[in-house]
């Protein structure tokens, strides 16, 4: 098929586990030194020991179970597809992966003492899964349990960044007209024209994602059972390859609340403000 369609990320990642590169399940296309920058950093922030167990949702390329395989006690990662965990496993039959999203995890409660959640709660579109995974995060915590939550943007990034989302080919084009001018316009032609005869494939996806504000996002998690213990700028590699902050997205440390408080019911808040006005916030790491 020349042009495919999703609505949702799901799709999305099972596309890309097709790809001969293994990182294309990072979601970073080539940057593999921005990967691995982010990667160490995570393990540099939570500290993992030989007597912990980490778990990795959406683990990707699985890049951070590389680097704790033979360091902790168990590392697991997890893949919304099974495309996805099928990939990994024929690359790197020395580790665990099982197919789960971040909602339901199939694991006992109070097993996992370090837990890295990093660049994918915004692919999720509604308020209401990002709680239930939240959630799910506190029951698989144990108490001492240090808990990652990474690359949550405070606004609709492909929006800012005028990224064409939908699933009509016309629409695509006549956004790229709008946006980027002819150039763009010829040069997609010529890859649409390309697909139709098979030597290439273009994929629209209509999916949209979560965005939230840092006041609202530790408001959130401390509703769900996470109790904040710093957050900072998101840090990544410039195209210099100079660490720089992120425009719009912050990485948080929660560990688990001693009480688990009980679910609400929410509505998807997606990024308009909120009343009533949220609690002052602690100051930012690095400030």
């Amino acid at each position: 098929m020349p042009v495919l369609r999703i609505n949702n990320y799901l799709d999305y990642y099972r596309l890309r586990a097709q790809s001969k590169d293994l990182h294309a399940l990072a979601g970073r296309y080539d940057n593999t030194a921005t990967t691995e920058f982010v990667n160490r950093t995570i393990w540099e922030k939570i500290a993992p020991g030989r007597a912990d167990v980490l778990l990795d949702i959406g683990c990707g390329d699985a890049s951070l179970l590389k680097m704790a395989h033979g360091r902790v006690l168990e590392c697991i990662g997890t893949t919304s597809t099974p495309e996805e965990k099928a990939r990994l496993e024929s690359a790197l039959p020395d580790l665990r992966f099982i197919v789960s999203t971040g909602q339901v995890l199939p694991l006992e409660s109070g097993s996992v003492s370090k837990i890295v959640c990093n660049s994918v709660l915004l692919l999720i579109e509604d308020e209401s899964d990002v709680r239930a995974a939240l959630r799910e995060m506190v029951r698989v915590a144990r108490t001492d349990a240090t808990i990652w939550v990474g690359e949550i943007p405070t606004r609709d990034e492909a929006e800012y960044y005028g990224q064409y989302r939908g699933n009509s080919m016309f629409g695509f084009l006549r956004h790229l007209l709008r946006h980027q001018g002819l150039r763009a316009f010829f040069g997609m032609i010529r890859r649409w024209l390309k697909a139709v005869v098979g030597t290439e494939q273009i994929i629209l996806n209509a999916a949209r994602g979560f965005c939230l504000e840092p006041e609202r996002m530790i408001a959130l998690a401390r509703d769900c059972g996470l109790l904040l213990t710093t957050y900072s700028r998101h840090k990544e590699l410039d195209a210099a390859g100079k660490v720089a902050d992120s425009k719009f997205r912050y990485d948080y440390v929660f560990t688990r609340s001693e009480t688990i408080p009980l679910p609400q019911n929410v509505t998807d808040a997606r990024c308009q403000p909120k009343t009533p006005s949220p609690p002052t916030l602690p100051r930012m790491a690095g400030t």
